[in-house]
């Protein structure tokens, strides 16, 4: 027997891989995606689309509304749609009926990205405006895409100064571009968009557009997909399920307030110029007196690849890769297709994710059913002998529930009849 001392000096090392921290980002507000004079949008909505003219007009403003945009992340959603077919007789043919069981979206956003919180996430979030020489090939306020900015001529500085004033003014407005409003000291990117801004807002052209995008990189929904699928035939589902993913706010435009503005992205004018054929006259002349800024982009990585020859592993924002983040939602997926989730509020959100953690399917498929303490006091009443007719006839009614609820997940549901 090997004699082992109480104490060493000498640390011990365990073997066991240690637990990946749980990362906890903040919330994130649909309100904080609001911008002055934008039409009313939802997270499913892939453009936020404004045409407040002090953006067009005030460059200030428009700086501080693309830079605090530029800092929140893009919104990606996991469709989820479970369908039937009903076939039947009406007595001179057969038809057939299409049935949504359920459909409903998941909005991944917090449970996959980082970076929002502040400077400390710059590997997992990256912003980006163009430059003057940088030779990228992008919409500088043309129509056409183009590797340098080209002001108009009828716009351009006429002042001539010698050499000695004009170095004394390029000196100071240096020190004052640098410099915003309330003090702070603007970063060279920073410099660069408010020069946008500015070029954007006095551009005369009376339809333009000044356009942030959001990227998203490092995310692959198959296996996420191919996990949640599992997860509801465990439910006996014998129906179609159908996955898809999107975008949601994934690009901020600030139109002019013109009036062809206006009606582009009025849907029942697109609707009239699809079924009258209007769009090969209309669009092609509205491409043609658009000028088009599109300088500004955010990119969000939900994980980093450093690459094979490295040898260091790929590793993902919040420590889950796609698999483990079909694992953490499958909980709130399998309640939301049993309770046939669908409509205006079908959308699953980290509160529901954290909220359904962990349960047993029992639980799942009680959970619609929990007691509250009016039930509660019911079942009181009842044990204790003083309960009335009204508190026997809503124990009925829960037990015919429940009943239909196991023979369901029994015998199965959703299946094409």
């Amino acid at each position: 027997m090997t004699y082992r001392p109480p104490y060493t000096d000498e640390p011990e090392f365990s073997t066991a891989p240690a637990p990946q921290p749980t990362f906890q980002p903040l919330r994130l507000s649909d309100s904080a995606y609001n911008i002055p004079g934008a039409k009313s949008f939802t997270v499913a909505d892939a453009r936020i689309v404004s045409y407040a003219p002090s953006l067009s007009q005030n460059s200030d403003e428009l700086f501080r509304v693309i830079r605090r945009q530029m800092k929140l992340p893009l919104r990606p959603l996991l469709g989820i749609q479970g369908t039937h077919t009903e076939s039947g007789n009406d007595g001179k043919k057969k038809t057939t009926n299409n049935v949504t069981d359920f459909r409903f979206h998941l909005d991944l956003a917090e449970t996959m990205l980082r970076g929002w919180e502040g400077p400390l996430d710059v590997n997992w979030m990256q912003t980006e405006v163009v430059q003057d020489g940088d030779e990228q090939k992008t919409f500088r306020g043309g129509i056409v895409q183009s590797r340098q900015y080209k002001p108009r001529k009828s716009h351009a500085k006429s002042v001539s100064l010698d050499d000695s004033d004009a170095a004394l003014l390029e000196s100071e407005a240096d020190v004052m571009d640098g410099v915003e409003e309330g003090g702070a000291v603007l970063s060279e990117q920073e410099e660069h968009l408010k020069m946008w801004c500015e070029r954007f807002c006095s551009d005369p052209a009376p339809v333009k557009s000044f356009t942030m995008t959001r990227e998203l990189q490092g995310f692959d929904y198959k296996p996420m997909r191919n996990v949640l699928a599992s997860h509801i035939r465990e439910l006996n589902y014998r129906g179609s399920t159908n996955f898809w993913f999107k975008k949601g706010y994934s690009s901020v435009t600030i139109y002019s307030p013109h009036w062809i503005n206006q009606l582009r992205t009025n849907s029942f004018v697109w609707w009239i110029c699809v079924i009258l054929q209007l769009w090969i006259i209309t669009w092609p002349i509205i491409k043609l007196m658009e000028k088009r800024y599109e300088v500004a982009r955010s990119q969000w990585n939900a994980s980093l690849d450093p690459g094979s020859e490295t040898g260091l592993l790929k590793c993902y924002a919040q420590n889950r890769d796609e698999t483990q983040l079909g694992e953490f939602w499958a909980t709130a997926v399998k309640q939301a297709a049993w309770t046939r989730r669908q409509g205006e509020g079908a959308l699953l959100t980290r509160n529901d994710a954290d909220r359904l953690r962990g349960m047993s399917n029992e639980q799942i498929l009680r959970i619609q059913s929990c007691e509250s303490e009016a039930e509660r006091q019911r079942r009181e009443r009842v044990h204790s002998g003083q309960g009335g007719l009204m508190d026997s006839v809503v124990g009925l009614v829960r037990g015919v529930s429940e009943a239909s609820q196991d023979y369901r997940l029994t015998m199965g549901w959703g299946a094409n009849t």
